[in-house]
């Protein structure tokens, strides 16, 4: 938590010394153009919610230009399978060997997190159509998964035996209550490519309403992490349990999708 919240001043640090960089080169040209932007977007596969209460734009020549800003992004991924079925080999600890079966209803989980992004843009425009492209540096918030099973049943069967082994608690085989569980994840800092790009539609003096695409891609993960089995057997003493486990190894999030946007701008003479 306090490296994320030294992560999150830095970026305020850098939005706010961008934006005087800006306002201090564009004040060597003759003239320059000053855009403030409010938008939403919604994007997929990860189910992306992107609101930006500020990006200002500043456009040092007639049509092309920098822009940063404050974005806040809400971003869920979720998997499901039905009517699983699967068999493994286990040795247990006196090296006996059985197939270890086990079967499951319903299964879901669902990644979901908060992501603080600072956007760093190269944009175009012209009177009908804008362009941007450049880097987002975000800061994950509120990482987690949840995780949820109906139906699940395990047993054993032993070969030399020729026996099965439904209905033994204590061994971890037999009927399981349905469950549901939350687990929190660290994550680090992403850095990802972005490219949007739209139509302007003038409503009035100095008033635009801007409806467009974007892509965003992650070069790095969030996290990774070294798990076991979805469903694992394990041994201690005196007995057995079964445990279930989430299915996400790792984050490298993306997303594609349609951005509206409510665009002022004024004009200043050098």
């Amino acid at each position: 938590m306090k490296n994320a919240s030294i992560g999150i001043k830095l970026q305020f640090a850098f939005l706010l010394t961008s934006m005087v960089a800006l306002s201090n080169f564009s004040s060597s040209a003759h003239a320059a153009t000053f855009e403030f932007d409010i938008y939403y977007g919604l994007g997929a596969p990860d189910f992306s919610l992107h609101i930006a209460p500020l990006a200002v734009s500043v456009y040092p020549w007639k049509n092309f230009g920098f822009s940063t800003g404050i974005e806040f992004a809400n971003r869920t991924k979720s998997s499901s399978e039905k009517n699983i079925t699967k068999v493994m080999a286990i040795i247990d600890s006196d090296g006996d060997e059985f197939d270890f079966t086990y079967t499951m209803d319903k299964y879901r989980d669902e990644l979901s997190a908060q992501i603080l992004h600072v956007p760093i843009m190269l944009k175009y425009r012209d009177k009908w159509f804008y362009s941007a492209a450049g880097l987002k540096i975000g800061i994950p918030r509120n990482v987690k998964v949840n995780m949820s099973y109906e139906g699940f049943n395990t047993e054993a069967y032993l070969e030399y035996l020729d026996a099965h082994f439904a209905n033994l608690p204590h061994m971890g085989f037999g009927e399981h209550e349905d469950d549901s569980f939350e687990t929190k994840i660290s994550a680090k800092t992403l850095f990802m490519l972005a490219f949007e790009s739209g139509v302007r539609i003038d409503i009035g003096k100095n008033l635009a309403l801007l409806f467009g695409a974007f892509v965003d891609y992650s070069l790095n993960k969030g996290f990774s992490r070294s798990l076991k089995e979805s469903v694992e057997w394990e041994e201690y003493t005196g007995g057995a349990r079964v445990n279930v486990n989430d299915g996400w190894r790792d984050w490298k999030p993306w997303s594609a999708g349609g951005v509206a946007k409510l665009q002022f701008w004024f004009n200043t003479e050098m």
